[in-house]
């Protein structure tokens, strides 16, 4: 009996990859966990699932909609891993109440979360990221930004940007505007009338919406620095842009500031970031390839003062970004399925000569 088309399909906003889209998928993936390990990181396996607490701080999140659910045979509650940050450092802040220590770890794996429909917009979403825990101070953070640089260079995603603001910078210049979602959009979307509408519009003073109208603008290099102390700045605003301009400055003596692009306009939504914070852009994706920071207070939920850093990347932006695949380098050996015993002993010798081989049908 004929299937069913309505069989043959998959809901909306999951995620098939095969063939040589796979190929180069796992090619990104492999590069980037070598380029980790050369870092000294280590592997960990997290939970596919966990309490919806977990997921309190999601990037984005407006309301519970966003979260995958399910019911046990108990009764519990639980939510599919919506983000690898926040259930990372539950998974870690347990081994440092064990062993306190720095921990370098790094996972692969999807998360789920409900999206809009559209380009690079899919409910599962393969990612490989890391987490650096007790590394504290701007060396770190710059370490982080060499890092993701050069995963990136491993995959030849050559063109890509780490477009790099500050958490504390934004959240000083936002005040009491930081959790309007409708001002956030308009900077992420860099939209300087918009901006100047809904900031007017919720009641912040004419020196704060010329500062927030002109945030678009203050993307380049170390020169948005001089250019945004023109403006009247709060106090916790100037102290964080201190500490990018540190940051900028180690990078730039250590000879790293190449695919860094400042942008003090910079949003990231979730509360969990408190320092510096970037996204990675290329030119020919439409969506961000990933990004991360620093999450000095994200270990404060389990009384635990823990400074820590790290970033995620989006493993089929990634591949959007670069037409390298070297899994397909060289030609593999066809051996024909009739060849019987002769067949599968040239197989082997192939294969213990590290030669591919394809076993095939006539």
């Amino acid at each position: 009996m004929a299937a069913d088309s309505k069989q043959l399909s998959f809901p909306p906003g999951t995620e098939l990859v095969f063939g040589p889209q796979a190929v180069r998928r796992q090619w990104i993936s492999d590069c980037i966990s070598q380029v980790f390990r050369g870092w000294g990181f280590s592997e960990i396996v997290l939970p596919t699932f966990d309490s919806a607490e977990t997921f309190e701080d999601l990037p984005d999140q407006t309301d519970e909609a966003e979260l995958y659910t399910l019911i046990d045979r108990e009764g519990r509650r639980l939510t599919l891993r919506a983000d690898f940050t926040l259930i990372a450092a539950k998974a870690l802040a347990m081994e440092l109440r064990r062993q306190p220590r720095q921990i370098r770890a790094c996972y692969e794996g999807r998360v789920y979360r409900f999206a809009p429909s559209g380009h690079g917009h899919r409910v599962e979403q393969a990612q490989r990221g890391l987490e650096w825990v007790n590394a504290r101070g701007a060396v770190y953070d710059a370490a982080v930004l060499m890092l993701a640089r050069e995963c990136l260079a491993s995959v030849a995603a050559h063109d890509a940007l780490l477009v790099v603001g500050h958490a504390g910078f934004v959240h000083a210049v936002l005040g009491e505007g930081r959790r309007e979602r409708r001002l956030l959009e308009a900077l992420d979307y860099k939209n300087p009338s918009r901006i100047r509408q809904v900031a007017q519009r919720i009641g912040l003073d004419a020196g704060t919406v010329a500062l927030l109208e002109a945030l678009p603008l203050l993307t380049g290099g170390p020169e948005v620095f001089k250019t945004v102390r023109e403006f009247r700045l709060p106090g916790a605003a100037a102290d964080a842009l201190a500490e990018l301009e540190g940051l900028y400055g180690l990078l730039a003596d250590a000879g790293a500031t190449d695919g860094i692009l400042l942008d003090l306009g910079e949003v990231r939504r979730a509360d969990y970031y408190s320092g510096f914070m970037f996204k990675v852009y290329d030119p020919a994706v439409g969506e961000e390839l990933g990004g991360g920071g620093r999450y000095d207070r994200l270990f404060d939920r389990y009384n635990m003062d823990v400074p820590a850093v790290g970033f995620g990347v989006n493993l089929a932006r990634v591949a959007e970004a670069t037409s390298e695949n070297g899994y397909a380098n060289g030609q593999a050996e066809s051996v024909a399925d009739d060849a019987g015993a002769e067949g599968l002993k040239r197989i082997a010798a192939s294969r213990a000569a590290g030669k591919s081989i394809r076993l095939e049908g006539k």
